[in-house]
């Protein structure tokens, strides 16, 4: 798919960075399903982890200082580009976890946990995951 500007926009599975971001904010497109964007802020970013390709490692959220009182995590989903492995995904009322493994050597993922409440919120937040060897 080509931009009025004749850049090729990025599809489905390939990293949404901040210029592309911004062109399909410009156009008024919606991003591909399962493309992770960028933060919209920096601290809506934690530092993640680094592991190897061989490693298989969990991730944990925890939601409540970002929760009303009384609100609930009601659906929980995590996003990345191919070559890192999600699984085992799931949520309690407060927090949100994963288990990660793969990714190719020197490559740093970005990993987004998008949740649904009980008020009706949706809300993103990510993480890196760098893969060295270790």
């Amino acid at each position: 798919m080509l931009a009025a500007d004749g850049s090729r926009m990025p599809t489905q599975g390939m990293m949404i960075d901040s210029a592309d971001l911004a062109r399909y904010q410009a156009y008024g497109w919606r991003l591909p399903y399962g493309a992770p964007g960028i933060p919209a802020t920096a601290d809506q970013l934690y530092d993640g982890f680094t592991k190897s390709p061989t490693d298989i490692e969990p991730w944990t959220f925890d939601w409540s200082g970002d929760l009303a009182s009384g609100e609930t995590i009601t659906a929980s989903s995590f996003l990345t580009i191919p070559g890192l492995s999600l699984s085992s995904a799931a949520h309690t009322a407060t927090t949100a976890s994963i288990w990660v493994s793969g990714g190719t050597l020197g490559t740093t993922y970005l990993v987004t946990n998008r949740i649904a409440t009980s008020t009706g919120r949706q809300i993103d937040w990510s993480f890196q995951v760098t893969i060295t060897q270790q």
